[in-house]
């Protein structure tokens, strides 16, 4: 008695599992992104896959729907994959949001061969217009001191470009362009670019390659009486950067040569050095600058 009441038991909980499994409804998995950028025409599409797991399901049936604000849209099956169903939603002026859900009609046939009509629908969806983004970099290589267009939407006059995590001299030119000047960084590498500013939060924008650009310096040699002053001209193609362009000299006869510090002021291409005679000696002065290609100068103090 007890055996029969078990598989009793037992038959009931495997009839109950294989309705249950027979009786699985589609879901549906929304693909339309929750934050979609605003374009021209107000036209965005509204994208989902249906996965089918109802037993007896006609597939020729099946039709599904996004309801938008109370509109009823048709959907498209996708060619290659018949799971996904897309259509194209015309948000209304004035609008910045939408809130939808999708529908799935099908008829059902039981094991019975009683036809039903089904009707499945998703959990309520809402995307948002996202008015702020970047288009493209007007390059993505080029020296030092090289302006750069950013093409987008949303821009204020509180944006900035970051090149890897340097600060840069950036214009704004309208709601639609930035500009930005490429800042003193070693060449031959690709850096990360950013769009920050205010409340906004950081948009990724892309990578930009520094390339070597030259550095002129006049003149190609010295030769200085000890106690005299020479002038050594550094001269960039483009206007210095914020912060302006550090130029690193460094020679083999430190005690021949007394000069400070050089730099290339911000907005400025050139600058003048004096470089002062010590004690007599012969060598070389070897320069160097971020993103620039080094040189060498030979030096002689008698």
């Amino acid at each position: 008695m007890k055996f029969a009441s078990k598989l009793l038991v037992f038959s009931l909980l495997s009839a109950s599992m294989w309705l249950i499994s027979s009786c699985t409804q589609p879901h549906f998995i929304n693909l339309t992104s929750k934050n979609i950028s605003q374009n021209p025409s107000g036209i965005y599409t509204l994208q989902t896959e249906l996965d089918v797991q109802d037993r007896g399901i006609s597939n020729e049936t099946l039709e599904v729907f996004a309801v938008v604000g109370g509109e009823r849209l048709p959907m498209i099956q996708d060619d290659l994959n018949p799971a996904l169903w897309s259509c194209d939603y015309k948000l209304p002026g004035g609008f910045d949001e939408a809130t939808y859900y999708f529908e799935a009609e099908y008829t059902k046939t039981s094991d019975a061969g009683q036809v039903n009509v089904r009707r499945v629908t998703s959990k309520l969806q809402v995307f948002r217009l996202e008015n702020r983004y970047v288009g493209n970099l007007g390059a993505y290589r080029g020296p030092v001191g090289s302006e750069i267009a950013v093409q987008g939407r949303g821009f204020t006059k509180y944006d900035q470009i970051k090149v890897g995590e340097t600060e840069t001299t950036t214009q704004y030119m309208s709601e639609n362009e930035l500009r930005f000047t490429v800042p003193p960084l070693p060449s031959g590498l690709d850096y990360s670019v950013k769009l920050v500013g205010g409340a906004h939060g950081s948009l990724e924008i892309g990578t930009f390659r520094i390339d070597e650009s030259k550095l002129g310096v006049v003149p190609t040699n010295l030769e200085i009486q000890s106690g005299d002053t020479a002038t050594l001209l550094f001269k960039i193609d483009y206007e210095a950067p914020a912060g302006g362009v550090v130029i690193d000299v460094k020679t083999n006869v430190p005690l021949s040569v007394i000069m400070p510090e050089a730099l290339i002021a911000e907005g400025d291409k050139t600058v003048n050095i004096p470089i002062k005679g010590g004690q007599p000696g012969e060598g070389k002065l070897v320069i160097t600058a971020a993103g620039f290609e080094g040189a060498e100068i030979p030096i002689k103090v008698f």
